[in-house]
């Protein structure tokens, strides 16, 4: 027959009973948290989810409208360059007109002095006028390469412009207060085809300068430097207005 199981070995069952209990009564609520816990998070991820996607709505609505800001800024500064660029070219154009530039281009010089022996006179009146450059005659020479197109034009370096003044001072010739003396050259930047052809046509002004005896020889430049004005004319009683 068995004995029956001390109170020892009764103590060692009983506990070894609790403890198997409490460890499944543990690993139960583990199971159930655990499942509670993801039963939970799938809502959250959601929300999470959702929240993204608005965020990255309201970001690309940003985008987009910085992008429509930056074509405008460029837009305007594209504008602004072009704006400033008619500007400048208007200024540019002004300055040569103005002859507050140097300038460069194609063109002709003519070449003319006092005749060495002038041809006789038919009176005695006329002697003392051949052969000799008046400034009338500079004058003459300068608005015939004017209606040929000359866009710029010196004498003796002298930049001839709207206020240029050519007048004689006694046996010189002053153009913008600066006293000259013969030879004269005067430059002229345009088509040189239409500029020579203007002086050279019949009874023209080349063969009326030959009729007097003045020596007159026109070159042909390819790249020609006409100077800009050496004395800025002051303006005292002009001033500008919009009518």
């Amino acid at each position: 027959m068995r004995s029956s199981p001390s109170w020892g070995q009764r103590f060692v069952i009983v506990a070894v009973c609790l403890t198997l209990g409490f460890l499944i009564a543990v690993q139960v609520q583990t199971l159930r948290s655990q499942q509670m816990t993801g039963t939970m998070r799938a809502p959250m991820l959601m929300e999470r989810l959702v929240s993204a996607q608005e965020q990255i709505q309201q970001l690309r609505a940003e985008v987009d409208k910085l992008r429509l800001q930056l074509r405008e800024y460029e837009g305007a500064m594209a504008e602004g360059r072009t704006a400033t660029e008619r500007l400048t070219a208007e200024l540019d154009r002004l300055r040569v007109l103005a002859g507050l530039t140097r300038v460069r281009g194609s063109g002709i010089v003519v070449w003319l002095k006092d005749a060495d022996k002038p041809p006789p006179a038919p009176t005695p009146e006329v002697s003392a006028e051949l052969g000799i450059v008046h400034d009338t005659d500079l004058l003459l020479l300068v608005n015939e390469l004017r209606a040929a197109g000359a866009e710029a034009i010196a004498i003796n370096d002298q930049r001839v412009v709207a206020t240029t003044a050519v007048r004689c001072i006694g046996p010189l010739i002053a153009v913008n207060g600066v006293r000259i003396s013969p030879p004269y050259e005067v430059a002229a930047i345009g088509d040189p085809d239409k500029l020579e052809k203007a002086l050279t046509m019949p009874d023209g002004i080349a063969d009326n300068f030959r009729s007097l005896g003045i020596p007159f020889k026109i070159t042909r430049h390819p790249d020609l430097i006409v100077p800009s004005l050496s004395i800025t004319p002051k303006l005292e009683f002009t001033r500008p207005t919009e009518r």
